[in-house]
């Protein structure tokens, strides 16, 4: 699996980019083998993984955002772009219910997290962020080297 970096996620619009470069963040520091799964009472028991909620609670604000931005564009491929969103979220929380452990199962979650991230950047964000630029609802960003 490709390492999920900003560098090959880029859609040239901030406001889409802003949200994966923070993906990407967020992906790197909980999937740091130097990182410890821990929850708030205490060491983690692996009955609802804490890494998982991370990644859904930050997915719910930048899936917000991109709602609110289909919405002011008029955007007519909105169905398909939340039921892309609605698929993740339903996975991710299919992993918790199934009790998987971003820390024993590291590859399982990092590997589907990564792979719905490049799939979902190159046919869901890029074509809202071209729709969103000619409909002047966005400025373009510049495109980074």
């Amino acid at each position: 699996m490709p390492a999920l970096g900003p560098h090959n996620l880029t859609t040239g619009v901030r406001e889409i980019d802003a949200y994966t470069e923070g993906l990407c963040f967020l992906m790197d520091r909980i999937f740091d083998p130097l990182v410890e799964c821990r929850r708030r009472e205490g060491p983690c028991d692996h009955s609802h993984c804490s890494r998982i909620d991370a990644i859904l609670k930050y997915m719910a604000r930048g899936f917000d955002c991109q709602d609110r931005l289909m919405a002011e564009a008029v955007y007519p491929g909105e169905i398909e772009h939340r039921r892309d969103h609605d698929a993740l979220v339903a996975q991710l929380r299919s992993m918790q219910a199934a009790r998987l452990c971003a820390d024993h199962d590291r590859h399982v979650v990092h590997d589907v997290v990564t792979a719905w991230a490049i799939g979902h950047n190159s046919h869901c964000d890029s074509p809202l962020g071209s729709w969103a630029v000619t409909r002047r609802v966005l400025e373009p960003a510049s495109i980074r080297p």
